[in-house]
């Protein structure tokens, strides 16, 4: 990679508040990397939350470091041919900045392994990988499925959604009825399952199909690997789900809430807006919106 910083300060746009620094058109960015190795063809980045953050922008080999608007551009810095980028928020800025220019594009295609139902409709620009089975679906436009995913029948899958490798997305839960005589017979899913825009759903996690309802995921939300999601479960937008975490059927969650790794939700539980439920949190009470709640059984972080 050799990119000008004039490039990277083009494509920051809006997003760029102040340049601070004479020497930005001299400056060539070939690669982004960890602390320890940044050299002077590395854009680096400081975060906000550093408490010697002045100190790193000092010391770091590279000459083009993004910051906070809280830095100064001391007379070491200038001595030293440096340019800062200030940005609201440079870690976000950073990731931007190398999905953009470092991150090698997949190829929209549809693998010639891959089993797909004649019904099914695809939109534009989709990615599907090896040895998928793709049910009647809908899949949304800038989709990407990687490698040995298995989507079942109405499932339906909004634009620039991501799917990683060994998802199951629209299966029947394990959900049975029994008499008086502890007979069990399957309960039938007739519902949908419904995953919205920008939805990322880590390798390896299950989403069931709604029963009499659907299961939908919002816009945005970010589910990683090995979840487990329950039927009829109506997750909101933005939220974050962390691995392992499972939630058992008919549970609400909503907008911009946060489920921590190894987190586990009873059947019919509601969680709030704007909740963080901790790590290996046990949930068998409904959580209102904006609170903390840790442990087992998980109780109110106060």
């Amino acid at each position: 990679m050799n990119i000008p910083l004039t490039k990277i300060i083009n494509f920051l746009s809006d997003d760029l508040l102040e340049i601070k620094g004479e020497n930005a058109e001299k400056i060539v960015i070939k690669h982004l990397k960890e602390p320890t190795e940044v050299d002077e063809f590395t854009l680096d980045w400081i975060n906000p939350g550093k408490e010697n953050k002045q100190q790193i922008a000092e010391c770091t080999k590279a000459k083009a470091i993004l910051v906070d608007e809280e830095m100064t551009y001391s007379e070491i810095l200038k001595q030293q041919g440096k340019t800062l980028l200030t940005v609201k928020n440079p870690k976000f800025a950073i990731a931007q900045i190398a999905n953009e220019f470092f991150v090698e594009k997949i190829t929209p295609q549809i693998h010639p392994t891959a089993s797909i139902h004649p019904k099914a409709k695809i939109g534009k620009n989709v990615f599907i990988g090896p040895y998928c089975i793709i049910g009647n679906c809908t899949i949304g436009n800038n989709v990407t499925i990687e490698g040995n995913n298995y989507l079942y029948d109405n499932v339906v899958i909004g634009n620039q959604a991501e799917i990683h490798a060994g998802a199951i997305i629209g299966n029947e839960a394990h959900n049975f009825v029994e008499n008086e005589n502890g007979e069990k017979i399957k309960f039938p899913h007739l519902g949908k399952t419904i995953i919205g825009n920008h939805v990322v759903i880590g390798a390896q996690s299950v989403i069931s199909r709604g029963v009499l309802s659907n299961t939908i995921i919002g816009d945005n939300t970010k589910i990683a690997q090995l979840v487990f999601i329950g039927a009829n479960n109506r997750i909101g937008k933005n939220c974050v789900i962390r691995p392992n975490a499972m939630t058992s059927g008919s549970v609400q969650i909503g907008n911009n809430s946060v489920i921590a790794p190894s987190a586990t939700i009873r059947e019919q539980r509601k969680i709030g807006k704007n909740c963080f439920i901790g790590m290996g949190a046990v949930v068998t009470k409904d959580v209102p919106d904006g609170e903390t709640w840790i442990g087992n059984p998980a109780r109110k972080l106060r």
